[in-house]
């Protein structure tokens, strides 16, 4: 009996040191490194990443990775984007389980026609719009787990016409600058609110 109390005290630091290891590694199984690219914008800089980053870490379960940008040795992003091999090899060199890419091709704003009656009257709607293309990698596996694009819109200013006119260059469906800046930072949010969403759909988390 005494050998076997002996035995079992004699295993208890490793067992402990396995539990803790457990415990760390399913941590490092939800951390997720966040990579945001999007084209230059006319009106102001994007704050999308930002935006994205609260969203997700406002979960529990998952880590945040943060690299910053100036960090030295930081490896270069790879410029195959689509390639999974080159995304796993930088999510290695960085750090963390998976990788989450959000590429925007177009940020923008468009003039469209809700309806009309001709020679009456019409109806126009500014639209904001932002559309790209969501990865999710499982870095530690190499696997691509899930890949879409998206879009998102959200309508603007808006005028009743009653006029035989048909101005689509109407200056109340103009944005200002400032306007701009706001109405696409509400945009940004929502977009964030919906990639926050799909990660968790992907990962099974909720």
């Amino acid at each position: 009996m005494s050998n076997n109390l002996c035995k079992w005290c004699s295993a208890l630091p490793g067992l402990l040191l396995l539990v803790m290891g457990w415990g760390y590694l399913s941590g490092a199984q939800r951390s997720v490194i966040v990579h945001v690219s999007v084209p230059p914008l006319a009106w102001s800089g994007s704050a999308l990443e930002a935006k994205l980053k609260r969203q997700l870490s406002r979960d529990g379960d998952l880590i945040i990775v943060t690299v910053p940008d100036t960090s030295p040795g930081r490896p270069e992003f790879p410029h195959d984007a689509y390639n999974t091999d080159n995304l796993t090899n930088w999510g290695m060199e960085v750090g963390g389980r998976y990788l989450l890419t959000v590429e925007v091709h177009s940020e923008r704003l468009e003039k469209r026609k809700l309806y009309h009656f001709p020679l009456v009257f019409h109806k126009y709607v500014t639209v904001g719009v932002i559309e790209g293309e969501l990865r999710l990698i499982d870095i530690t596996r190499g696997k691509l787990l899930s890949a879409e694009p998206f879009k998102v819109e959200q309508k603007g200013p808006q005028v009743f016409q009653a006029t035989m006119d048909d101005n689509i260059n109407d200056p109340d469906l103009h944005l200002t600058a400032p306007g701009k800046t706001k109405f696409f930072d509400r945009l940004e949010e929502k977009l964030a609110s919906h990639v926050a969403g799909w990660v968790r759909k992907v990962m099974r988390l909720r």
